[in-house]
């Protein structure tokens, strides 16, 4: 077991901000705040500093030079992450932008071949239309959209290792089809 303690010199607590409070971590995670906290493998005095929680990000469309729509994989993936985690995003969901459906699919199995192998802060996936409203597009390519049916549905709510956000106009959704994916 590795055991390090953090002493920054102010730290952000739901209660707001403490000043000089230890941070130990014990094997990567976060197991005492505060306090006396004890022997320690490695000491890290933070002098000036202030340590914050990690950022969750629930739409990240790329990072690191690349973006989801054109590298759905595990590598493309890695790359995001790795590219948010300097600037403090600890968790995220890799955003697919509106594409086909055998896009989406490829991203989703990508995803859940990320979490499998431990790429770090991968929560999940955000598929963000092609269930839009034509009318509504924003920067989505029109020639993508689509209405939502019975396949996409199954293949959004399929047994997955991480989350589904899906981001679609209810207003063209079918009858049932918001709460089958919310089952």
């Amino acid at each position: 077991m590795t055991r390090q303690v953090l002493r920054p010199s102010r730290l952000l607590l739901p209660s707001g901000f403490a000043e000089d409070t230890a941070v130990v971590i014990e094997d990567g995670r976060i197991v005492a705040i505060g306090g006396d906290p004890g022997a320690a493998d490695q000491a890290i005095a933070l002098p000036g500093e202030t340590l914050v929680p990690g950022f969750f990000d629930t739409q990240v469309n790329g990072g690191g030079g690349v973006l989801f729509n054109d590298v759905p994989t595990v590598d493309g993936i890695a790359a995001i992450a790795a590219a948010h985690r300097r600037f403090g995003t600890t968790a995220l969901l890799p955003t697919l932008i509106s594409d086909d459906l055998r896009i989406v699919a490829k991203a989703l199995d990508a995803i859940d071949a990320a979490i499998a192998a431990g790429v770090p802060g991968v929560r999940g996936i955000h598929v963000e239309g092609p269930f839009l409203n034509p009318d509504r597009h924003g920067i989505h390519d029109v020639a993508h959209l689509r209405r939502i049916d019975e396949a996409a549905v199954a293949l959004l709510s399929a047994p997955r290792r991480g989350r589904v956000l899906v981001t679609l106009a209810p207003e063209l959704a079918p009858p049932g089809a918001i709460a089958a994916l919310c089952r």
